[in-house]
């Protein structure tokens, strides 16, 4: 996954893009292989440059065998994308191709694993029939967040709360987003199985992109420290870093 945010409206290079769908399928010219690569759907948002408002849009097909390139004639001053992988490619749905919403202030879209059966019930009457009608860690996640945010208020301790109460298998990393600001979650599990699942920061003046894999070669990419939060605001790209306090 990942998002480029500017002050000005941009088309997304195209070699930017390119390097963004061949890294969610290896050997991507080669045969395709039903396991191991994200063929379970993708889906993109973007703000239209007319009215502001965020586009979402979906497609149950890998990206790899999908019309991507079309995505180079979008115009927007926010593109963020989503390929989904999954280890069940036979039970994808398009109901659970990123991005996830559910009606809440925030869409997500999130990398990595969380245990479904940490997942506590949310005190909210609505996501809590969210929660117990869905299998899919993502969805919960988010039903988890917006119940911590209805108490709490403040987004940075209702993700803290949540992180606190859930098991990240492999990463609970995580784009938190609408039209008006981006928020980046990096909350990883460094020992899960040998494997290093993580996001990456490219910045310049006037752009923002985060990744989970470098994909500009003209801009050096920064591994995001693992526990920060990333509030971007989308209108003036100012942007806040803080540390995640997860151990009470």
């Amino acid at each position: 996954m990942f998002f480029i945010c500017s002050k000005n409206p941009f088309k997304i290079d195209y070699e930017i893009l390119k390097n963004f769908v061949a890294s969610c399928h290896w050997d991507y010219f080669k045969k395709y292989n039903l396991f191991g690569h994200h063929g379970s759907g993708w889906g993109f948002a973007y703000i239209s440059e007319e009215n502001e408002k965020l586009i979402v849009k979906r497609d149950i097909n890998p990206i790899y065998f999908s019309d991507w390139k079309n995505l180079t004639k979008i115009k927007t001053r926010f593109l963020l994308v989503h390929a989904r992988k999954t280890i069940q490619p036979w039970k994808k749905t398009i109901e659970n191709v990123h991005p996830i919403s559910i009606g809440e202030k925030y869409l997500i879209t999130h990398n990595g694993t969380i245990s479904l059966d940490s997942f506590p019930d949310p005190q909210d009457p609505k996501l809590r029939d969210i929660n117990t009608a869905t299998e899919m860690d993502t969805r919960r996640y988010l039903c988890l967040i917006m119940d911590e945010l209805k108490i709490k208020s403040d987004l940075k301790e209702a993700i803290e709360s949540t992180l606190r109460k859930i098991h990240v298998n492999s990463a609970a990393n995580a784009f938190l987003f609408n039209s008006r600001e981006c928020i980046v979650i990096k909350n990883q599990n460094n020992s899960f199985n040998g494997r290093h699942t993580t996001l990456f920061l490219t910045k310049d003046r006037n752009t923002i992109l985060v990744s989970t894999t470098p994909i500009n070669p003209q801009l050096r990419a920064f591994e995001i420290p693992n526990n920060t939060l990333i509030k971007i605001d989308l209108v003036n790209l100012k942007s806040k870093i803080s540390k995640l306090v997860i151990a009470e």
